[in-house]
């Protein structure tokens, strides 16, 4: 099992994992099969977006 740590730097932000999770998939030698994700912290969350649009993360903070 192969783990991450991302350290935050506001009190709320959204924060783009994608080539992070990514090379921890080449580098563990995964070609095929899922990735879990798990965030255990009682105050973080993991959230999936397309990220095509930049009013999601406007929205994403308004609502």
């Amino acid at each position: 099992m192969e783990s991450i740590s991302i350290k935050s730097k506001a009190k709320t932000e959204l924060i783009d994992i994608t080539g992070q999770i990514q090379q921890t998939v080449v580098s563990a030698g995964v070609s095929d099969g899922l990735a879990f994700i798990y965030v255990p912290h009682t105050t973080a969350g993991l959230t999936i977006n397309e990220d095509a649009d930049p009013a999601v993360r406007r929205d994403i903070f308004l609502y």
